[in-house]
């Protein structure tokens, strides 16, 4: 196969705290070939950068080959596009701080590009996951969409009038730590009353904890049970409330209530087309949605109330590749 005769594509890559995931995309947003998936090595900087370099020539190998050179991969890579957890400076290429790895003022497109021979845009991985469910998931044709992706903890992004809203450093759409409770519970970003404790995975956890202690809620002991032994997470509550036991599901109502504190303020601040709700806590859906969608047309303004749809992503675990693709597409590739 002649280097003309290959699909060009975008290597998508999603680097995470427990896993490093790549994949090429299209233009369009579609995967082409099903991801690999490594560890993520967090140790330290070197270990980290050293691990996602191996992770993504062995995706290089088996995806295609950098455009222009000689090979045998059915596809031509044009580049690579990371989303990656914590403040991004995309124009730099620098990881200015994360949460979950061992990256702090790190050029880590410098880096990479050094190592792969091929361009590299970075992302934040909520901003990539927004530009994803706006392109190809569930606000695909919208322009003006909000993401609050819920896992262990809460990422935000922006997209308004068809772009990525970043801010002047990049640090833009950090919606886990708008602040919903002055002088709240200590967050680990150094503020207080942060939505991250109140509204993540670990918070859902330490709701049902909270239930442990009330024969009606914990009429049969799980939930005390489960917390001794140190497994009371959020998955675990979110299991026992999708069968419906009591105190998994007002656990899962306490954080409905946070969360609802929040697409107020996103209706009220945006007035985007739709909120689109992600990660690992929006796999309870309607239970957690349902609720929250009722207060929002209650307590947010007009016209914004009625012209805001809340729904749940649907591109799952993939969006942070796919967006990460669709940034290289944009910045390597400018339409026009």
């Amino acid at each position: 196969m002649t280097n003309e005769m290959r699909s060009v594509a975008m290597l998508g890559v999603d680097a995470g705290g427990t896993k490093v995931t790549a994949g090429p995309v299209d233009a369009r947003g579609r995967l082409l070939a099903e991801p690999i998936t490594e560890p993520s090595q967090t140790r330290d900087t070197a270990s980290f950068v050293e691990g996602l370099i191996g992770t993504l020539r062995r995706a290089t190998r088996e995806f295609g080959v950098a455009e222009g050179s000689v090979g045998v991969g059915g596809l031509a890579l044009g580049g690579v596009g990371m989303a990656c957890a914590g403040t991004v400076d995309p124009v730099d290429g620098m990881v200015v701080a994360s949460p979950n790895l061992p990256l702090q003022r790190v050029p880590l497109r410098k880096m990479l590009e050094e190592a792969l021979g091929i361009p590299v845009v970075l992302e934040n991985d909520a901003n990539a996951a927004v530009l994803a469910e706006a392109t190809a998931g569930v606000a695909a044709g919208l322009r003006h969409v909000v993401i609050l992706t819920l896992g262990t903890g809460i990422g935000g992004g922006i997209y308004l009038d068809g772009r990525l809203y970043r801010g002047v450093g990049g640090g833009a759409g950090e919606l886990g730590h708008m602040i919903v409770l002055a002088d709240g519970e200590p967050c680990r970003c150094g503020s207080r009353g942060c939505l991250e404790m109140y509204a993540s995975g670990k918070a859902l956890g330490r709701a049902g904890a909270r239930r442990a202690a009330s024969a009606d809620l914990d009429p049969l002991g799980v939930l005390a049970s489960l917390s001794a032994l140190g497994e009371l997470d959020g998955a675990q509550v979110g299991r026992l409330a999708n069968e419906g036991y009591p105190g998994a599901v007002a656990a899962v109502d306490e954080v409905a209530r946070w969360l609802v504190v929040v697409l107020v303020r996103l209706t009220n601040t945006f007035n985007p087309e739709m909120i689109v709700v992600g990660g690992a806590v929006s796999a309870l859906g309607e239970m957690l949605l349902r609720p929250a969608r009722e207060v929002l047309r209650e307590l947010a303004m007009l016209p914004n109330k009625d012209q805001v749809r809340v729904a749940t992503a649907s591109l799952g675990n993939s969006a942070g590749l796919v967006g990460g693709g669709l940034v290289a597409w944009q910045m390597l590739r400018p339409a026009g």
